[in-house]
Formats: structure tokens, sequence, C-alpha cells
């Protein structure tokens, strides 16, 4: 019963928080709506900036990251990429619910090329070998005349996109 209990207690305190966002959105629409907008055009221009000067090889098992060798500057460094990768997934979360404007896995990615944590090289991979975000990725490529992205030989591309 206590897990019931504690389902119930999480529905209230979210639909509350989704009826004060709605009350937020009706008030200020005008800002949501900027704010909106100036977030999509970011997230196209930062996706497409991180895309381009990515190396081409950067998604192949071989390849391997340049450290820091100060310490200080190589924590606040590793501070920061998380702090900014951890918005970039969030914001790309959003972006990928239906109805919401924005290319979420293309900002998914980039969040996850940019922070640092265990894992992340194998879950980008797991993203980029999606037929639609590889296509997308070295489409943009394309347009700045940057070589195409490779994967490993031993990889299909996801059809099921």
């Amino acid at each position: 019963m206590w897990l019931i209990d504690a389902l119930k207690i999480c529905w209230q305190v979210i639909s509350g928080w989704c009826v004060a966002l709605l009350q937020l959105i009706a008030e200020h629409w005008l800002f949501v709506g900027i704010f909106s907008g100036t977030s999509l055009v970011l997230s196209i221009v930062g996706c497409a900036v991180l895309i381009t000067f990515l190396p081409s090889d950067y998604f192949t098992e071989t390849k391997q990251g340049q450290h820091i060798k100060n310490p200080i500057l190589r924590i606040f460094v590793s501070l920061l990429k998380n702090l900014v990768g951890g918005v970039l997934i969030i914001v790309g979360a959003l972006m990928a619910v239906p109805g919401i404007p924005g290319q979420g896995l293309l900002t998914i990615l980039s969040g996850l090329i940019i922070s640092d944590f265990p894992g992340k090289k194998r879950l980008a991979r797991r993203i980029i070998r999606s037929r639609t975000v590889f296509i997308a990725a070295n489409k943009i490529r394309g347009l700045f005349k940057r070589p195409p992205l490779v994967l490993e030989a031993k990889v299909e591309l996801d059809t099921s996109q």
C-alpha cells in the first residue's frame, strides 16, 4: 500500500507542476514563444557547428580524446562540459517529444559528445547508427565541405528508423 500512496503523491505533485506550467505559459506566452524560438535556433546552429567541427573518425573504437595536463583546469573544463552537455541532453529530450519543434536526437547527440561520463561513447555510437541521424549529420558536414563521418567497418546502420 505504501507504493500506491507514494505514486498518488507523485502524481499530485506532477499534476500540480503541469497546472503551474500551463498557467505560466498562458500568462507569459510572449516570453515562452521568444524563448522557444531562440532555443530552436541556438540548438540548430550549435548542433551544426559541433557536427561540422567533429573529427570524421570520432565514432570509431580507436579514437581517443586529448587530456588536459593541469588538474585544476581539467576539473573546471570537465564541470563546464558536463553542465553544457547535460543541458543539451535535457533540451534534446524535450525536443524529441512529438509536437515540440526541434531536432531532438541531434541535440541529444551533441550533449553526449560534449559531456564526459562512463558509457557515453557507446551511447553516442548507438544514436549515430540511426540512419536518419547519420544522414542528417553527414548532410550538415557536406554543406560545410567537411568529410563524412566514419563508422566502424563491421557496423551496419540501424534501418529500423
